[in-house]
């Protein structure tokens, strides 16, 4: 796996950058970012990480991971969680900043259909709940130290995501039907698309967690295994 680990991050960040033009951008072809396959790849890494911490945590409680983790790893997770919040959050600004500072119609026509009908709401909730409250919480030492709150706040990040995914995706699609109700069509079509991406994201852990239970939880042939289990004693 390391003689192929570097050529596979290429071929995954061209292979993300395709979908994403694909299937993201693609729903609105007049409308073009030279960051939005950065953009999605960056909220695959955080998605990949807020579950990570999740899982573990969750494994952390039983036998045999409970005397592997200690503080200091979920210390670590934190930071790297903190770091990809602001990695986000980074290319979603840098991208509003350059089509909102350049104010071309092809370019600024994909914001502004999220800033009405409803729209700005939910993007206000993202910019809340995807960056100021994880950021804000993150810097505590003594947080990203703890287990059972890391944990909410990596959960808090997963739902924050599936919001971001509907803020995306959804306007390209949505053009203010719902008669002299239009907000309410709106909620309505959200908990429709919410629920979808829990339907389907059920579907996936289902079987993720089926493969865990068939695979050793800890790396058997690890030539440092020992002195990585040593090293989690004593912190322990």
């Amino acid at each position: 796996l390391q003689n192929v680990s570097a050529p596979g991050l290429l071929l995954f960040g061209l292979t993300v950058s395709f979908a994403a033009i694909d299937w993201g951008m693609s729903l609105e072809p007049h409308w073009f970012s030279t960051i939005y396959g950065l953009l999605v790849m960056a909220a695959w890494g955080l998605t990949a990480m807020a579950f990570t911490i999740t899982a573990l945590v969750m494994l952390s409680k039983r036998e045999p991971m409970s005397h592997v983790y200690a503080p200091s790893h979920f210390h670590d997770l934190g930071k790297l969680l903190l770091a990809f919040v602001m990695i986000y959050a980074y290319f979603a600004f840098s991208q509003f900043l350059i089509i909102w500072s350049a104010n071309l119609p092809e370019e600024i026509s994909w914001y502004l259909r999220r800033l009405r009908g409803g729209w700005q709401l939910i993007g206000l909730a993202v910019v809340v709940l995807h960056f100021a409250l994880p950021f804000a919480l993150l810097l505590s030492r003594d947080l990203k130290r703890n287990a059972r709150r890391l944990v909410i706040v990596a959960l808090l990040v997963l739902v924050a995501r599936g919001i971001d995914w509907v803020y995306l995706i959804a306007p390209a699609s949505y053009h203010g039907e719902g008669g002299d109700h239009p907000e309410m069509q709106l909620l309505i079509d959200f908990v429709t698309m919410f629920a979808a991406i829990i339907g389907l994201g059920g579907i996936w852990l289902w079987y993720f967690l089926r493969q865990l239970r068939q695979r050793p939880l800890l790396p058997i042939g690890a030539p440092d295994l020992d002195k990585a289990l040593a090293v989690a004693a004593s912190h322990h």
